[in-house]
């Protein structure tokens, strides 16, 4: 009986080793590590595991005709629009790891660097994508100059900025980018009334001073 699953082996198997291993190039650092390794363990033991098999199956058809077509299609259509909004994001999760850490540093890192369709649609296009792209393409709610109150609010913490709740201050400057999805999240430098050090905190902190105190 046996134990050990089904094996593959034969040209089914070493056609797609042999064309992977001469289009070493075109792969990813990990498609190329997987293929060798395989490639030796088949070289020691004659045949793959289904799992193996599926993974090799999987590389082979990502680099078939139709697919190569498909990415070279994206990368001829990827526009400045589409990095504008994948270096807001990479800044986004550079600052919230650990979710696409590795993509957002190889996007900071490469001003020419251009994702999988699949990579950049999960990274730019989420829920939380959505609202930090909105919020940093906005207009700034409070113009720089303009003077403000720190709201009265519990959820600001236990900060300096929550020791200034009520009190007036003045907008030096919107620095980004913007790190947090909650609505109103875009930066913003303020200068406490009588106070020499700025402080940074968000807009959703803020509201418009009082026409008593204006």
């Amino acid at each position: 009986m046996n134990t050990y699953g089904e094996k593959y082996s034969g040209s089914n198997v070493t056609s797609k080793m042999e064309r992977l291993s001469a289009m070493q190039d075109s792969l990813t650092p990990w498609e190329r590590d997987f293929v060798a390794s395989i490639g030796d363990g088949y070289k020691k033991f004659g045949s793959l595991t289904a799992g193996q098999f599926g993974a090799l199956q999987k590389i082979n058809d990502r680099y078939n005709a139709e697919n190569i077509q498909k990415r070279e299609d994206w990368r001829s259509n990827f526009t400045p629009e589409m990095r504008a909004r994948m270096i807001i994001m990479a800044h986004y999760y550079e600052a919230n790891p650990p979710y696409f850490h590795d993509l957002a540093e190889q996007v900071l890192s490469d001003p020419e660097y251009i994702p999988t369709e699949k990579a950049y649609r999960a990274m730019c296009e989420n829920k939380y994508a959505q609202k930090v792209i909105e919020t940093t393409n906005s207009a700034p709610q409070y113009p720089v100059g303009s003077m403000v109150m720190v709201r009265n609010s519990r959820n600001i913490g236990n900060g300096t900025v929550y020791q200034l709740r009520g009190q007036p201050v003045v907008v030096i400057d919107h620095p980004g980018p913007v790190t947090n999805s909650a609505n109103g999240a875009r930066p913003v430098r303020i200068l406490p009334v009588g106070h020499t050090e700025p402080l940074l905190t968000e807009e959703r902190w803020l509201k418009k001073l009082p026409k008593k105190l204006s």
